[in-house]
Order: structure tokens, then sequence, then C-alpha cells
């Protein structure tokens, strides 16, 4: 690799005799550097102002200021001080030669000069100064290089600190798409079961509960989003979230779970009563009114509370109770709170295992028809049976439909369930036809039965399979199950009706007794509930609702049943107020196939004290 090209330096040429001078370039030439001349020590002063120079060559006897005089001027400036100085001089004394070096000259040369000598000594300091040169040069260049790569890597590490940034940014968006609704902005269920588990990993290390949950949601809010729309559906939960926010603290965690539900980790707290009255504060919270677009907005909200205690392993466990106290506070009636204590907790207990047990009650044939008759009024005379459902639990024994049919409900059981029952009852019903062709079969369908689209179809093929004469089927069903759904109950109860089966309305009297929808639906026969039977001869009875009832009935062509008789003074007036029919103890408490039989066989009249 070749070197490169030192670069060129200048010489300062001093002497007031041009002789001299042209002797010294004559000499010096041949260096192949810049000579300059200097005729008085005054030039030379100005000169070094405007250069620098390798090394200055100096006559000491010169008419102005002498060789010994422009030195320490030279020596004074910033800019010459370190400039060597050679003094060249006709004298040889010595004290010349003394004074020079004790003046900072760096060399004495007497004249006549020899070239070679002079060469020798100024190419020193020719090639000092050119090596000084091209040090400063390759550090500037150094520094240019540093600097460039400076701006480079300054350059690189914005882009590095902007893509970082981008990253934390996206990573950021993508914890909260993860972990946040998108909604509401709070914590979702995933985020809130993290904190949720920590605080019952960290809490099982304490001596003392410090934490619990509440499970809440908006009451009748799919009201408001069907009426309202879901946009105004969508601010209601938004304003709800934030009210929520207001009442919790920062070491909180509310969240929403799920449409309307939203759950809160009320963390670091002592108390049962310290979650008690935070549920208050939200109670009051949203109980002020709601305003969107313009509209004010009612709402009140459930909430169920779920202490921590030592029975509580998981997080999911607490949710799950908390959602139960919620499910109780809604049963209560509705904007309140509910503590799952341990009376609770037994309870939830005991209809899981019946739950349990109910999944595979209907594999182990424990269901049960049993059939409670149904008497004309006039003369006693049995005209059909109504078909109750009992579950022969193998450790509970008999147990009524009140305890299991919700079960079955919630479980979606239902369907099964309810198949099972209508076609066990018509099969009973075309077995016992063949004594009274008569002979008429109820079957009550539950609310949630009810409402299955599916219900017409597979009455139809029950009937059909079991060869049952439609006409003798009485299907019951509740005002609770009709009137929330009045146009599909009658789309329902006129296919029904077209099948043949007749239709009663039970238990009424004691739910929405809408009475102006009874001319609309095809309803054969009212069931007065038991409730203002057995008022009859008790202090405060009112028959006159009871004929109210009856004569409502009458009037649009619809037969009454008066449930729940179970005394002769019972029946007396329930024929004297107009009923056609009649169900009670008085006449039989409800009987297992094979004593219903008999009761058939034994004939058509009934022995119930009748004239």
């Amino acid at each position: 690799m070749q070197e490169p090209a030192l670069p060129a330096v200048s010489i300062l040429l001093v002497d007031d005799r041009a002789e001299n001078l042209l002797a010294l370039e004559a000499s010096l030439e041949s260096l192949g550097q810049r000579l300059v001349r200097a005729a008085s020590g005054s030039d030379a002063l100005r000169a070094v102002l405007d250069e620098d120079f390798a090394v200055i060559l100096m006559d000491i006897r010169m008419p102005d200021l002498d060789g010994f005089e422009t030195m320490a001027l030279l020596k004074q400036r910033e800019r010459s001080r370190d400039t060597p100085i050679i003094f060249l001089s006709a004298y040889s004394e010595q004290h010349h030669i003394l004074r020079s070096y004790a003046s900072g000259a760096v060399d004495y040369l007497p004249k006549p000069i020899d070239p070679d000598a002079l060469r020798s000594k100024v190419s020193v300091f020719v090639t000092l100064r050119q090596n000084q040169l091209a040090l400063r040069a390759a550090h500037a260049e150094l520094e240019t290089r540093v600097q460039a790569r400076t701006a480079e890597l300054a350059a690189a590490n914005a882009r590095l600190v902007a893509e970082v940034r981008e990253r934390e940014t996206i990573e950021q968006r993508l914890f909260d798409q993860a972990n946040h609704d998108g909604l509401t902005r709070l914590a979702n269920r995933a985020l809130l079961m993290e904190h949720l588990n920590r605080a019952v990993s960290r809490t099982r290390r304490w001596a003392k509960p410090s934490f619990a949950v509440l499970m809440l949601d908006l009451d009748r809010f799919k009201l408001v989003n069907d009426s309202l729309g879901h946009q105004v559906g969508d601010q209601l939960l938004r304003d709800f979230a934030a009210r929520i926010e207001r009442c919790v603290r920062e070491i909180d965690t509310p969240a929403r779970v799920g449409g309307d539900e939203f759950a809160i980790l009320l963390d670091g707290i002592d108390e049962l009563r310290d979650a008690t009255r935070t549920a208050e504060r939200i109670e009051e919270a949203v109980a002020k009114p709601f305003v969107i677009e313009g509209k004010e907005i009612f709402a009140t909200t459930s909430i169920g509370i779920a202490m921590m205690d030592d029975r509580y392993k998981r997080g999911e466990e607490l949710l799950r109770d908390a959602d139960v106290a919620l499910y109780r506070a809604k049963e209560a009636g509705r904007a309140r709170h509910q503590v799952f204590d341990r009376d609770l907790h037994t309870a939830v207990m005991a209809e899981l295992r019946l739950e349990a047990d109910l999944a595979r009650a209907a594999d182990a044939d424990e269901f049960v028809l049993h059939y409670q008759p149904i008497v004309a009024t006039t003369d006693a005379r049995l005209v059909g049976f109504e078909a109750l459902i009992r579950w022969n639990h193998p450790d509970r024994g008999l147990v009524g439909p009140e305890e299991f049919i919700a079960l079955a409900e919630a479980s979606g059981k239902i369907r099964t369930l309810g198949r099972w029952v209508l076609d066990e009852a018509c099969r009973q019903l075309a077995a016992w036809n063949a004594y009274d062709p008569r002979l008429t079969m109820s079957v009550n369908l539950s609310p949630h039965q009810f409402g299955l689209p599916e219900l017409p179809d597979d009455i139809e093929q029950i009937v059909r399979e079991t060869r049952v004469d439609p006409t003798n089927l009485a299907l019951e069903i509740t005002e609770s199950a009709i009137m929330p759904r009045v146009p599909f109950a009658g789309q329902t109860l006129a296919r029904l009706r077209d099948l043949g089966a007749s239709i009663s309305l039970d238990d009424f009297g004691i739910g929405y007794s809408c009475l102006s929808y009874l001319h609309e639906l095809p309803v054969t026969t009212l069931k007065i509930d038991r409730s203002f039977i057995a008022r009859i001869g008790q202090p405060g009875e009112r028959p006159e609702i009871v004929g109210a009832i009856v004569s409502l009935a009458h009037t649009l062509g619809i037969a009454v049943t008066a449930e729940g008789v179970e005394t002769a003074p019972q029946l007396a007036r329930v024929r004297e107020l107009g009923c056609e029919y009649a169900q009670g103890f008085y006449f039989a408490r409800p009987l297992e196939a094979a004593a219903a039989e008999t009761f058939l066989r034994g004939g058509h009249r009934i022995d119930a004290g009748v004239g």
C-alpha cells in the first residue's frame, strides 16, 4: 500500500541583505517546500500573522529589529511561540552562540553557511512539521469520521428508539386488546381472573381474608337494549362502567365479564362490611338517571358478594358464588345486593348435587307420573286426570316438581323431560280410554317448555305415535308462561288447538291476570288457584272474586275448574258459584297409575257427599 504524500510546508527566511536571501533559497530549493522571504524583523512578524512555518531561518544583525528582539516578539505570540528558529550570523563569538540558545533558538549556523548542513538541519524541522500536519489531518479526518459515525449511530439509535417505542405501543395495544373490554375499557374476564387467582394465592398465605368479589348487572337491560336500540344500550353500559370505576379504588379491579355482567375484585379489605358499603355506593350511583341522546334512563343494579375465606382454592369458585348471590338478589326483587354466606353455600351445593342426580335420573328410570282425579261438581262424575310428575329419588324418596323443574329448565333438559311426561301421559290415556272414551288427561307445560318452538311438533308426533284422541288431551299453561310472550303464545296455542287439544290456564288469579288477553287466546278452561278456594269458610272469605272469575270465564265461553278442594263446604260453594269441575284432596290425592286405574274402574261417580 503506497504511503500518502506528506503535505508541503513553509520556511521563513529572514535577512536584510537580498543576496543572503537568494543564497538561502538556492540552498533549500531542492527540499521542494514553500520559501517565504522577510527583509527585516518587522516583515517576519507580519509574515507569521498569516501563515504557519515549519522553521524560521533568521539573521541576528538587522537594522530595525535584530534577531534576538524579533525572536522575543515571536515567542510572545500564540501562533509563532513554538515555531523553531535557527539563527544565522557572520559572527562566531561564543557569547552570540550562547545567547542564541539561551533566547530559545534551536540552532546556530555561522556564515558562510554550508548548504548541505543547512539542508540537513532544515529538513529535520520540515519533516517534523509535515508529520505534525499529517497527524493533525489524520486526527481531523478521524474526528470527521467519528462525527459521521456518531451521527450515523445517533440516527440508528434514534431509529431504534422509535422502533422500540412503536413496538411498545403495539405491545401495549395488543395487551389492552387481550386484557380489556373493547366497549368499556374495563378489564375483561381474562385479566380479572389473573388478578383474582393472584389474590387467592397471596391470601392463602395470610391468616385473615383480604378481598371480596362482586358480581353485578343492570336490571332489565335487555328491555332498554330492545326498545331504544343497541347504540343507546352500549352507551348505557359505558356510563354504567364509568360509575362503577368512580365507586372503587385504584387497587381494585372492575371488569366487564360479558353482556351487561360486571365483576369487581375488591382488594385489601378487612371486613365484609367494606364490601357491602361499596355495593351500597354503587347502588346509589346507578340510581341517578343516565342521560343518553337527550333521554333520561333510570336503571338499577343487582349485586352478588362473595368474601374470600378458607373454602376457596381458585378464583373461579369465588366468581361462581358471587354469581349465585347475584341470582338470589334478582330473585328477591332486584335493585339490591346479596351476600353469599354458608347457608346459601349449603343450598347451592344441594342444588348442584340435585342437578347432578337429575342428569342421570332419566336413564335410571326414576321419574314416575301420579294422577289426580278431576270431577264434575254437579254429580261428582270422574271426567279426567291431571298427570303430575314425581322423581323417585334413590335417597330422598319422592321429590315434587317444584324442586327440580327449574333445574331441568336451567340445564336444558326440560324438552327431554317434557316429552317423556307427554308420552307417558298419552300412553296411559290411550289405555284408560278403553274404559271411558270421554276421559281426559291434563298435562302441565312449564314456562320454558312452552317457549320451545318445537313444542307443537313434539306434541303432534306423540299424539300420532300413542294414537290418543287429541280432543281428550288438555294442556295446562300458567299465566306466567303466556303473558311475557303474548304474540308467540297465541301462535303456539292456536297450533295446539288445531291439533285438537284443549288449553287450560292454570293457577289463574295469582299471576299477571291480564284479562284483556283471554278473549284473544284459544283457552277452553280456567283453573282457579287453590289459594282462593282455601279461603272458603274462613274469616275474610271473598266469594265475589271467585264469582267474578267464573262469570267472566262463562261470558267468554270458558269452563272453570276449582283447584285444591279439600272439604264438603268448599265443594258446595264452588258448585254454587258455577265452577263446572273440581279437583283436590277431598276427592283423592295424586295416585300412582295402578291406584288411579282402580279408582277409574270403581265407577264414574265419586261418593263425595254430592246429592
